[in-house]
């Protein structure tokens, strides 16, 4: 019996369904709504012609087995929580509706991929395949670009195809929001591989996140701020400081707000910054914060990270 052809983003719930998640489960693993969840299994009762949910999760292992399966591309799943941004989050929103490529371009610190992920995790439901995150820093060589996005979406090499050719043919009836991240290292590269791409697959859109634009004329450059200090002790720069302080188990008091407001003002609303200090909070305090900001460099350090150019301000000016 021949398998029915089933779309990407049918082929993800099915792989779900194999594994017996409820929709809700399916929509929150793939960020789409639960009504797209419901729209996608109807679909694929009617496709594979078996009468329930319980027959379509059998059919999964036959599907995978066919090779139609493909592995599901997910954002990555922060550690903190997400805090302010709300005018920058809508307006980016908007530009990527409107536009093909949007660069969202900023400081080193300035917190471009936690806005970036943020806004792609909203908007995961406006495409029917979904949203795939793609961090570029481990790329050094910028022809294997296109290997890395093909990695990430689940396209694998193909014989007599290149790997730009296969991830174009996977992708060209495909409706994605594609999220590069760290793009300055491999901006030469870049800009022709996102040319050929967007050419090729109408229905692809691109959120890149880079320390510089990538200068391009389709290129819609989106300048990630620093967090508003606007509101005083209700700012959201204070409000980053405080969920941080918070999470390391030390609260400042009410009293100490107006000093707080000093604080992030002298680190210029810088997203890592206030984190590294409020992770310092509690062995050095208010006083001790604001005495070591005369040498920036040594006290805003963290401990190891996953990603060793966030651990320190030095770092990231390094």
């Amino acid at each position: 019996m021949s398998t029915p052809v089933i779309s990407a983003r049918e082929a993800e719930v099915l792989a779900l369904l194999g594994e017996h998640l409820s929709n809700a489960e399916i929509a929150a693993r793939l960020f789409i709504s639960v009504r797209t969840v419901e729209s996608h299994v109807s679909s694929l009762l009617r496709k594979l012609e078996v009468p329930d949910r319980r027959a379509l999760s059998r059919r999964a292992a036959e599907v995978t087995r066919a090779g139609q399966a493909r592995p599901v591309p997910a954002l990555p799943a922060p550690l903190t929580a997400f805090v302010g941004r709300v005018r920058e989050r809508g307006e980016l929103a908007e530009a990527i509706t409107a536009r093909r490529l949007v660069t969202a371009v900023g400081l080193g610190g300035v917190g471009k991929t936690r806005l970036a992920l943020a806004v792609a995790a909203e908007m995961a439901g406006d495409f029917a395949d979904g949203v795939c995150f793609v961090d570029l820093v481990p790329v050094t060589d910028p022809g294997r670009i296109g290997a890395a996005v093909a990695a990430a979406v689940g396209v694998g090499e193909q014989p007599g195809r290149g790997i730009d050719e296969a991830l174009t043919g996977a992708l060209a009836d495909r409706r994605m929001l594609l999220v590069l991240d760290n793009c300055e290292q491999v901006r030469d590269g870049l800009a022709p591989f996102l040319e050929r791409l967007l050419v090729a697959c109408p229905g692809i859109r691109v959120l890149a996140t880079s320390r510089a634009r990538l200068m391009v004329p389709f290129e819609w450059v989106f300048p990630v701020p620093p967090l508003s200090r606007v509101g005083g002790g209700e700012s959201e720069a204070v409000a980053l400081f405080l969920d941080r302080a918070a999470a390391v188990g030390r609260v400042p008091d009410p009293g100490e707000r107006e000093r707080l407001v000093a604080l992030c003002e002298r680190l210029d609303g810088m997203a890592l910054a206030i984190e590294l200090a409020a992770a310092r909070w509690p062995s050095l305090g208010l006083d001790g914060l604001t005495a070591g900001l005369s040498d920036q460099l040594r006290i805003l350090a963290g401990g190891p990270r996953a990603d060793g150019r966030h651990r320190s301000v030095r770092a990231v000016l390094d």
